[in-house]
């Protein structure tokens, strides 16, 4: 089940894939779940900077859902105690994490112990429930044919760029610290989010890019070379993967390259389709926000 090309169509891409997500790591109205770190869901209305409004809203870990062009869309929010904490001092980073196909935002924010690392560095944590439990979802995977975009990409980025706007009305975040990382799947959204930018109307609000076990699904047919602006990646992949193969991910990070991006690029001897930010494969998710950190925007 290899992936063909990808077609641009209307505002954004209309992308297609066959990659085997099926050894990924492993929602309605506002809801509030209990979170590990905090026994509180007390808002706090904090107001010190003179020059500056801003709030930080309350710690938690919360189920959200809205309804975009029609489309209903679900995704968890993680907000620590030690990212409202942090809010007091100044902004804070926001990670958004993309999980792969057949998954959703929250199991794979568990099963990838990114909710611990959210907890440690005081971030906000983003993630998203694909639609159908996919990215860039065509007509034959589900997309309603009826609908005016020809696969789910451009209401895709549209979630993403809706719950960022959202964050900034609530909490004190930092727009120059926004981040996006995904597996598999969610890792070949990730890429289109950062070769896409500043063509076919849109413009990505992330300062940097973390792509596991991932793709580019445009195949080339989206100008790398073009993409403004080029903000860094950090291509992870393992050699061993018969999900989405090694080249696949080699082959992005060359391209990225030649296209005249900032590209970490990390081979993983005999690694397969798994999350590889972990210490048994020699780095680490601390590893990937400090990377990220070391990254905003200029």
């Amino acid at each position: 089940m290899m992936a063909g090309p990808v077609t641009i169509l209307l505002l954004l891409a209309a992308c297609s894939s066959d990659v085997d997500d099926s050894a990924s790591p492993g929602d309605s109205s506002t809801t509030e779940v209990a979170d590990t770190d905090t026994d509180t869901d007390t808002d706090t209305d904090t107001d010190t900077d003179t020059d500056t409004d801003w709030t930080i809203g309350p710690a938690g870990r919360f189920q959200e859902d809205l309804t975009l062009d029609g489309i209903e869309r679900t995704w968890t929010l993680l907000v620590p105690e030690s990212a409202t904490s942090a809010m007091a001092v100044g902004p804070t980073p926001v990670l958004v994490a993309l999980h792969g196909a057949g998954d959703t935002g929250s199991n794979f924010i568990a099963a990838t112990d990114l909710d611990d690392v959210a907890r440690d560095n005081g971030l906000l944590l983003v993630a998203p429930d694909g639609y159908n439990k996919g990215w860039f979802v065509q007509n034959d995977e589900g997309w309603p044919r009826s609908h005016s975009d020809s696969s789910s990409f451009y209401n895709d980025v549209l979630l993403m760029q809706t719950i960022l706007d959202d964050l900034e009305e609530d909490y004190r975040v930092d727009s120059d610290r926004y981040y996006l990382t995904g597996h598999s799947r969610g890792a070949g959204m990730t890429a289109l989010v950062g070769i896409a930018t500043g063509q076919y109307g849109f413009t990505s609000p992330f300062a940097a890019y973390g792509v596991n076990a991932g793709y580019d699904p445009a195949q080339g047919s989206i100008p790398i070379a073009d993409a403004d602006p080029k903000r860094p990646f950090w291509v992870i992949h393992g050699t061993s993967d018969s999900n989405v193969p090694f080249s696949y991910g080699e082959d992005l990070a060359s391209s990225l390259e030649r296209g005249g991006f900032e590209v970490d690029w990390t081979p993983v001897s005999g690694a397969g389709h798994t999350w590889l930010w972990r210490s048994s494969y020699g780095q680490t998710n601390q590893d990937l926000v400090d990377w990220f950190l070391e990254h905003p925007l200029p």
